[in-house]
């Protein structure tokens, strides 16, 4: 990946574009995701992956058969979650599949807690706290966690900041047994993206709701929205942080590279847009798709894949 890291550098000096951290990653933390060993990639196998053809308008929108293929990757007896590894270079995507998993770290908190902890960005908070016009500045949620996500979609959009137009991330799926959530030695916690105080956890809710369908776990989103949760972003503290110790649990990974590109708006994605039987039928991998009202909640997809290889060892 030795050519992209020169593009993801200077991705990385850019403003984020984020809604409340608008700000570019600590040259300390690019250091750390840009750290490179090129011999390394003789221990990594990529495999080319197909997917089914979509029906209709959805087999004309580039990378939407890749979302659904692998949305539909799930293991009997668990539910499926998902993370996005991003900047994959070499020695990252070593980690990826020898150590740490899931577990890899994007910086992305590490970057939010920079700016939070920065003295001339405290001192203008509490200017805006004090004007009773604003009252507060909302602040994007640090979770004491691991950030996961039930849809692929949301996991592949949630970084969107640093990235050009064509780009590259890794997408680990993550096997959980449900007995694991029953007896809730791993625990999910629904989180709201921006809140008043980035530490602020009022808001945080234990999922307890499941349901199995095939022998398919999945997370209950109609017991979730009862209770006035629009399930997009959540966490868990209770997963081990190395394979080994998950594997020990029964909780499995896949790994995939995928080839991704920025979508323009033309008349394909209107017409998806426009139509509601299809979204309807598809909600399993489109739900979010095109966003939500909530300013600080989704933002309409940005990016598609285009490609996508399965990660494997070279032993």
């Amino acid at each position: 990946m030795s050519n992209k890291t020169k593009i993801w550098r200077e991705q990385l000096k850019k403003p984020s574009g984020n809604l409340t951290t608008n700000q570019a990653m600590s040259e300390y933390l690019i250091e750390k995701l840009l750290e490179e060993d090129m011999s390394l990639k003789g221990k990594i196998i990529f495999s080319d992956v197909s997917f089914p053809e979509l029906n209709g308008i959805l087999n004309e929108i580039k990378g939407l058969d890749i979302l659904a293929g692998l949305q539909s990757l799930n293991k009997n007896g668990c539910l499926t979650l998902f993370r996005a590894v991003r900047f994959p270079t070499y020695k990252r995507i070593y980690e990826v599949l020898y150590d740490k998993g899931y577990a890899v770290l994007n910086y992305e908190q590490e970057r939010i807690l920079d700016l939070y902890s920065n003295k001339d960005y405290i001192q203008r908070r509490e200017q805006i706290k004090k004007d009773n016009l604003f009252w507060t500045q909302p602040q994007e949620r640090v979770v004491k966690g691991l950030p996961l996500f039930c849809l692929v979609n949301d996991a592949l959009q949630i970084h969107r900041a640093f990235r050009s137009e064509e780009d590259k991330v890794v997408m680990v799926l993550i096997h959980i047994p449900h007995e694991l959530l029953e007896t809730r030695k791993a625990k999910l916690i629904a989180n709201p993206a921006i809140d008043l105080d980035y530490n602020n956890e009022d808001r945080d809710f234990e999922i307890r709701d499941f349901y199995k369908e095939d022998d398919i776990w999945e997370i209950d989103y109609g017991a979730l929205r009862a209770r006035g949760i629009d399930l997009q972003e959540m966490y868990t503290a209770d997963l081990p942080w190395q394979i080994s110790e998950a594997e020990k649990l029964g909780i499995t990974q896949d790994f995939f590279l995928l080839d991704i590109y920025k979508i323009s708006d033309n008349s394909k994605t209107n017409e998806l847009r426009a139509n509601t039987e299809v979204l309807k039928e598809n909600k399993y991998f489109l739900h979010g798709f095109f966003g939500d009202q909530n300013i600080f909640g989704r933002r309409k997809a940005e990016f598609l894949p285009s490609k996508c290889r399965r990660i494997s060892k070279n032993e």
